[in-house]
């Protein structure tokens, strides 16, 4: 199971938080360390500016309540489309996928459930640049 749950605004932190401690301290070029301030300041200006794409995350909430209910999970109770929620669930279904690898009941339905998810998933959440190499 694919979790691409990572909110937006947390990876640019991390990514300005990796070359600002550990980029930076061994860029000595005068020109280099200009161009690193630039960019440091571009992740500063969009991390208050960049938000999960509200309908893909709702396409990837349903996904989920899809792949939980062939799981045999109730049904969420809740119909917020906000990343926590997608975190927790898709929890929930990482445990139960678990539990049902190690008891042995890998029935049909839930194989079927699982490649549906996984395909789907996959082609919505991996990078655009690396959709080419991916089986048709």
């Amino acid at each position: 199971m694919t979790v691409y749950s990572t909110d937006p605004q947390q990876v640019l932190r991390t990514i300005r938080d990796t070359l600002v401690e550990r980029v930076a301290p061994d860029v000595t070029g005068g020109t280099a360390r200009l161009e690193l301030a630039g960019v440091v300041e571009a992740l500063d200006n969009l991390v208050t500016r960049l938000a999960w794409d509200r309908d893909g995350l709702a396409r990837s909430v349903d996904r989920t309540e899809e792949l939980a209910g062939a799981l045999g999970l109730d049904p969420a109770g809740s119909d917020e489309v906000d990343v926590t929620s997608l975190r927790r669930r898709r929890s929930e279904v990482a445990d139960t996928l678990s539990a049902t690898y190690r008891s042995g009941a890998n029935g049909d339905e839930i194989v079927s459930a699982v490649s549906r998810f996984t395909d789907d998933d996959v082609r919505e959440q991996i990078s655009i640049a690396l959709r080419g190499g991916l089986p048709d």
